[in-house]
């Protein structure tokens, strides 16, 4: 009798063994896989309703969050920047900032570029109605913008990369289009953040404690900075002080020999809840509950590199691309309690 009692928990607790396995392996299942670009994708944007794919060879291809069964729209300009906009519009760099829709087959606006200054960057703000341009000339940086009306592009930076010793690897700006911020490397991790509309530097500072910083974002609510050093650590700032509010730390783990660990993309949901990193070589998003500062779960999202992260408008899903192959999943994203 006791024999067959410890034969039936043993059963009991394999079965069980078996149904957390077979959960666990349907929670990191893609909820829906997309064909993108065939070069592999660079970054990926939400705009409005539209879930955005830039790929490696400056190509958007453009969907609908509500409905994935339609075929994206594609705008493959010859260009060596380009950014998706409001009011399905694309934003291209040619000899001018060219603005078209969404196949780059009619153009709506041209704003001309400094003479001798190439286009390196566009990024957009979160609702994607302002604009913001790195512009480079050997040793000389500008950094312009432009807003939804695409009427003017004004000059709001410059520097002298041999005069400093600065490096700028990214560019944010706000929905507003009243503040920009910019992060690189001058000697240590460098962060620059300008109220352009009344001319006022908010702060400029080096963080002796990070080697660099790589990618910068506004928080959909445009209160906080999120800015991600190299390899482990993502920073939130207050937006209006420059004041540190937050720390967020990737974990260590071991990589191959040719490999260094390093952090290829953060989001934050539109609804202010959830923050999102991904690190490779790992291949695995991070969740941070962003009023409590805790992480929420963890996933691998590719085998290869997970190239950028975006949330879908309502926050309830989060695409992904990969660098080196034409995959774009939709992952569900944890829904936090109340």
């Amino acid at each position: 009798m006791r024999n067959k009692r410890k034969i039936s928990i043993a059963i009991i607790i394999f079965i069980i063994f078996i149904l957390l396995i077979i959960n666990a392996s349907v929670k990191n299942k893609p909820t829906r896989m997309l064909q993108g670009p065939i070069e592999g994708c660079d970054s990926i944007l939400t705009i409005g309703n539209n879930l955005c794919v830039i790929s490696k060879n400056n190509h958007v291809y453009t969907w609908d969050w509500k409905n994935f069964r339609k075929w994206p729209l594609v705008a493959k300009p010859q260009t060596s920047a380009i950014t998706p906009f409001s009011g399905d519009k694309v934003v291209f760099a040619r000899e001018n900032l060219i603005l078209t829709d969404l196949k780059a087959e009619k153009e709506a606006g041209s704003l001309s570029l400094p003479y001798g200054y190439e286009v390196q960057k566009i990024n957009v703000s979160p609702n994607g109605k302002a604009g913001v341009i790195l512009l480079s000339q050997k040793d000389n940086y500008k950094i312009a913008v432009f807003d939804s009306n695409f009427k003017n592009l004004s000059v709001v930076f410059e520097k002298n990369t041999t005069e400093e010793n600065c490096t700028l690897f990214d560019i944010a700006i706000n929905d507003e289009g009243n503040l920009i911020c910019v992060v690189g490397k001058k000697d240590k991790g460098w962060i620059f953040i300008k109220d352009i509309k009344n001319d006022k530097i908010i702060l400029e500072k080096t963080f002796d404690e990070y080697g660099q910083f790589t990618i910068v974002k506004f928080s959909p609510d445009n209160k906080n900075i999120y800015l991600a050093e190299k390899i482990r650590f993502i920073i939130c700032l207050d937006s209006n002080t420059g004041n540190v509010l937050r720390i967020y730390e990737m974990p260590v783990y071991n990589t191959p020999a040719n490999q260094k660990q390093n952090i290829s993309a953060i989001a934050i949901s539109p609804d202010g809840k959830i923050f999102a990193a991904d690190t490779e070589p790992a291949c695995t998003v991070w969740y941070w509950n962003i009023s409590t500062g805790e992480k929420v779960m963890e996933f691998r999202a590719n085998d290869f590199t997970v190239s950028d992260i975006a949330f879908s408008p309502d926050s309830k899903f989060l695409a992904t691309g990969c660098l080196v192959r034409p995959e774009i999943k939709i992952w569900k994203v944890p829904q936090l309690k109340e």
